[in-house]
């Protein structure tokens, strides 16, 4: 009789240990698209292992900070002067948004470090 190699799925208190921040902040993290969506199941979200350590690697690989310069330059330029666009807020509460999320990500960015 053969058996299935079987994966344990992750769940936020794992992916909490592998950064060594909390469980609110992996909340967070997802919420601001930092980390990747996790999957539903019943009343708690797991990520597959496979997807999240692939998409880990991607994250810390050297070439990742050159991928997402590209992805900045692929947005069109704004002309002179010209107000920023914002969907539902102003143009202060993207800028604090702004500001939040470039701040997370330096934090994500100090812990894969």
């Amino acid at each position: 009789m053969t058996t299935a190699n079987a994966f344990k799925p992750l769940s936020k208190e794992d992916l909490a240990d592998v950064f060594g921040v909390s469980i609110r902040t992996i909340e967070n993290w997802v919420n601001e698209s930092i980390l990747p969506a996790p999957t539903k199941l019943g009343n708690r979200v797991y990520w597959h292992p496979n997807a999240f350590y692939t998409w880990l690697d991607r994250r810390l690989s050297p070439d990742a900070g050159t991928a997402e310069a590209a992805q900045a330059s692929a947005t069109e330029p704004q002309p002179a002067g010209a107000k920023p666009k914002a969907r539902g807020q102003s143009a202060t509460a993207k800028t604090e948004l702004d500001k939040v999320r470039n701040r997370t990500q330096a934090q994500l960015d100090a812990l894969m470090a």
